[in-house]
């Protein structure tokens, strides 16, 4: 769940969820209406056992969302069109129980992850996930550097308006080179950790598809013995010759410096560059509001109206999921049903845009291991409180469908 300044904005995605969706997309088949998942399952043929199984396993949850946010059926047939046929084949490997294939970052099934953002008329769908393929697994393409090229190129030949120009850049300073691979295969840590190099989110949106994508340089930063922050606003600096985006950065450089916390992504959108926003996340592994806080307010660098009204709200949200706090380790794989509440930490990322002198933050909530039923009671009386009237009707009756 993420909360952002001024406005709250709610994520939840769950491999547990997308399985009850698969379970009522079968149970629904026959019904006299078919949905877009249904009618789309029927006239199309996966190429391999493993595409099967992404599309059954998780485009029912997709098309729910879609419905349930009110998309247009044409709208809804677009996107799950393009879920199918773009998207799912460039997945790689099903993780099937006891079946070892190459570990994405992402926390749900295998490479991709579902979301929604709610607003407060509306909630908009989200689709995150690597492009991988199976020579990921089997060590040709050990940390997988060479699918995201294939699929960029697959969204611009599909006429979805998105602009590479960063994507070519950061890619050169973020991502790993043929001896930065030698050197961590040396150091034997591609066994230690996620070797995701970026991956991308696409949100579908009434107007069409727009593209986000994340760099992970965890793996760079042990190959030169630089600090994730430092290889990240290095590269922006880099690129930024205008220093439109000089201020916050270095806002947000100072904070970490002085709290000694690292970073642990970056993301872009991919637009025209003098009109996207650059966002720099953090890991925390100390869950804890106190911590939180801290984070908001960059120190106590953020002090405006919005940020300390955001504030409110995300200690209204921490006491009402009841957050158990304490410290967490770093997290080896993704999330699972029955994982406990104790699991996961929280990540918080630093918004920055240009010509702004300060960023702003958006907190994600680790809501691992709480029931459904609390968050749903929670976000629902949330909604009510604060004029989200819509998503309050109907956010219970949602998430019990997936």
């Amino acid at each position: 769940m993420t909360l952002s300044s001024p406005a709250p904005e709610v994520a939840q995605s769950s491999v547990h969820e997308a399985q009850k969706a698969h379970k009522a997309g079968l149970q629904s088949a026959n019904s006299t209406t078919k949905s877009p998942y249904h009618v789309i399952s029927e006239a199309t043929l996966f190429s391999t056992i493993d595409q099967h199984q992404y599309w059954h396993h998780v485009a029912p949850m997709l098309g729910k969302m879609l419905m349930h946010g009110d998309y247009d059926i044409h709208q809804q047939y677009y996107f799950m069109s393009i879920f199918a046929n773009l998207i799912v084949p460039m997945l790689g490997p099903y993780p099937s129980d006891g079946r070892s294939v190459y570990k994405c970052a992402l926390g749900s099934i295998g490479s991709v992850e579902l979301s929604q953002n709610f607003q407060p008329t509306m909630s908009t769908a989200r689709v995150a996930f690597e492009p991988t393929s199976y020579f990921a697994t089997t060590g040709s393409d050990p940390c997988n550097r060479f699918a995201m090229d294939t699929a960029l190129i697959k969204l611009k030949q599909l006429g979805i308006d998105m602009d590479l120009s960063l994507h070519h850049i950061f890619v050169n300073e973020l991502q790993l080179t043929d001896t930065d691979e030698r050197t961590v295969t040396k150091k034997t840590l591609l066994a230690e950790k996620f070797k995701t190099q970026n991956l991308l989110a696409l949100d579908l949106t009434r107007q069409g598809i727009t593209v986000k994508e994340y760099f992970y340089p965890a793996l760079k930063s042990a190959a030169t013995g630089k600090p994730i922050r430092q290889l990240c606003l290095d590269a922006l600096r880099k690129w930024d010759t205008g220093r439109r985006f000089e201020a916050p950065s270095q806002v947000v450089n100072s904070y970490l410096e002085e709290s000694q916390t690292d970073a642990y992504f970056l993301s872009f959108d991919l637009v025209d560059p003098l009109a996207t926003r650059f966002k720099l996340y953090v890991l925390e592994l100390n869950v804890t509001f106190a911590q939180a806080q801290n984070h908001w307010t960059l120190g106590g660098r953020l002090q405006d109206q919005d940020i300390l009204h955001g504030l409110e709200l995300l200690r209204e949200l921490w006491v009402g999921f009841g957050i158990v706090e304490g410290q967490r380790t770093p997290p080896d794989q993704p999330t699972r049903p029955g994982d406990p509440p104790t699991l996961m930490p929280f990540f918080i990322n630093f918004e920055m845009k240009p010509g702004q002198s300060l960023p702003k933050p958006k907190l994600y909530m680790p809501l691992t291991g709480i029931p459904e039923s609390k968050i749903a009671n929670t976000l629902t009386d949330f909604f009510t409180r604060h004029d989200m009237p819509d998503q309050a009707r109907v956010y219970a009756d949602n998430l019990q469908s997936y």
